[in-house]
């Protein structure tokens, strides 16, 4: 048995390509900016409970874990993708 290499992407410990956003309803939504081959896009999801429950337990680390899977498993998260104007001001709001 031996330790198996693992190749870290820069972008692993770099949390510039998503931002954790709340409205004034305390809601919470997380905007990540993906890529997809030769695309790049701006998706933004609202944080069901059980993400909020993830949260608040383990923080930063859950986030990264979180934006990461909106980035490689864009499908998953399609249904949940917030678009329009509410989109325009997370996306305001992060410039």
């Amino acid at each position: 048995m031996r330790l198996a290499p693992v190749l870290k992407a820069p972008y692993h410990t770099d949390d510039s390509w998503w931002h954790l956003l709340q409205d004034d309803d305390e809601v919470r939504y997380i905007l990540v900016h993906c890529e997809a081959s030769f695309v790049s896009f701006d998706r933004l999801i609202k944080l069901n409970q059980t993400e909020l429950k993830e949260l608040h337990g383990l923080g930063w680390i859950f986030l990264q874990y979180l934006a990461n899977r909106i980035n490689y498993f864009v499908d998953d998260y399609k249904n949940r993708s917030i678009t329009g104007e509410l989109l325009t001001a997370a996306i305001n709001a992060t410039k």
